[in-house]
């Protein structure tokens, strides 16, 4: 294998452990009723890290997609494309409007929000769509899962 091969497998390597990452934390802040508000507050200033490594991870793929025009793109293309977006806008969203609600993690750190049933509101509902946005996502993106998911084990030496 040359270091071209291995880096780029290295690379897939650290974006699968990232996704996996990504959506174990996903499926435990979606969860506040069962791990409860402290852990999900905190476990959000983790999540931030993770979410944003992912995208930068995967920013070359991003911009191919944004830089096919006219019939590259095929509906399938276009339709991830908005998706994305939109799963995006949604999780900055519901990440701002946590916040804005935080009952524990900004009055621990001395910051006291006001919370309004608004923002609690907006809080609530785009989590709960974003349940679905991420199934769809992944759904989406389950060839690569498939794909790749064997990468991450280490090398295995011949005996």
């Amino acid at each position: 294998m040359t270091a071209v091969q291995t880096g780029k497998r290295a690379s897939i390597r650290t974006r699968v452990w990232i996704d996996i990452a990504l959506f174990v934390g996903y499926v435990l802040l979606s969860a506040p009723q069962t791990t409860g508000i402290p852990f999900h507050e905190y476990f959000t200033v983790v999540f931030i890290p993770i979410f944003l490594a992912h995208i930068v991870l995967d920013w070359s793929w991003i911009v191919r997609v944004f830089k096919r025009t006219g019939r590259e793109r095929s509906t399938e293309v276009r339709f991830n494309r908005v998706f994305d977006i939109v799963l995006f806008i949604g999780m900055v969203v519901v990440i701002y409007s946590g916040f804005l609600v935080s009952e524990s993690l900004l009055p621990d750190l001395g910051i006291d929000p006001e919370i309004t049933s608004f923002w609690a509101s907006l809080h609530n509902a785009s989590g709960n769509l974003l349940i679905l946005g991420v199934g769809i996502h992944l759904a989406m993106h389950w060839p690569w899962v498939k794909r790749n998911i064997g990468r991450i084990r280490p090398n295995r030496g011949t005996t």
